[in-house]
């Protein structure tokens, strides 16, 4: 079942999609307050909105904004992937993922002197596997993180959620937030072979709890891996 993708501002959003979005993260998180949703949705202003492409009927979305830092006296800028929900049985689909760099490396190009990355939190596995299957280097892993993209991180991290993050962890303790509900984002025995999940979990033991992972990755055109490339519809540098 075939979705289509694309990037509207989010004060165009009509009642009935943010009704819809709102059911959406009901169905898959526990303890979705709708205070919380709409805040989350009026401070971002881009939101990709997944349609089926038959019915036209909203099956996911992802919130999205742009932050800016100073760094050991570098500007630097950062998206930040806020609520993200794709319904169930358009897992396999990858609209979300060539909608997003379409529209990120759109915006990039328009200002390559600058360095720029990609600042996300991860509640499950599944959102923390982006990183390895589309970039090179992502953060943390089991490759240390540089001195510079340390101090960016924290930074990006305690100016978003304050004393919740925790430096020397990276995880952003907000107990009080929703979380996945069970059967979501369970980790089966098979999966944990898998070095990358393992490491997400080993990472944050209290994703179940609704603890936050912060990650980051370069997202200079240097560090995209082949698959990454063809979702931009773009041959691989070199």
């Amino acid at each position: 079942m075939p979705l289509t993708g694309t990037v509207i501002e989010t004060a165009g959003l009509i009642p009935a999609d943010i009704d819809r979005m709102y059911a959406l993260m009901q169905q898959y998180f526990t303890g979705v307050a709708p205070a919380a949703f709409r805040h989350d949705l009026a401070e971002k202003p881009w939101v990709i909105v997944l349609r089926d492409s038959d019915t036209g009927v909203l099956h996911g979305f992802s919130t999205l904004c742009l932050l800016d830092a100073t760094v050991q006296d570098a500007p630097v800028r950062a998206f930040f992937s806020g609520d993200t929900i794709i319904d169930r049985p358009y897992w396999g689909s990858l609209e979300l993922e060539r909608t997003w760099f379409h529209f990120l490396y759109t915006r990039i190009d328009t200002e390559p002197h600058l360095r720029w990355y990609w600042f996300l939190i991860c509640k499950g596995y599944r959102t923390y596997r982006y990183l390895p299957v589309y970039f090179r280097h992502y953060f943390p892993s089991s490759e240390p993180i540089p001195l510079f993209e340390q101090a960016v991180l924290d930074q990006l991290a305690a100016d978003r959620f304050g004393d919740a993050y925790d430096p020397v962890t990276g995880i952003i303790h907000c107990r009080h937030d929703y979380h996945l509900r069970d059967g979501i984002g369970d980790i089966a025995e098979c999966e944990r072979r898998d070095p990358r999940i393992a490491f997400f979990e080993g990472r944050n033991p209290g994703w179940r709890q609704g603890d936050e992972l912060a990650c980051l990755t370069d997202l200079s055109y240097a560090n995209l891996k082949r698959c990454a490339f063809r979702m931009l519809g773009k041959a691989p540098l070199g």
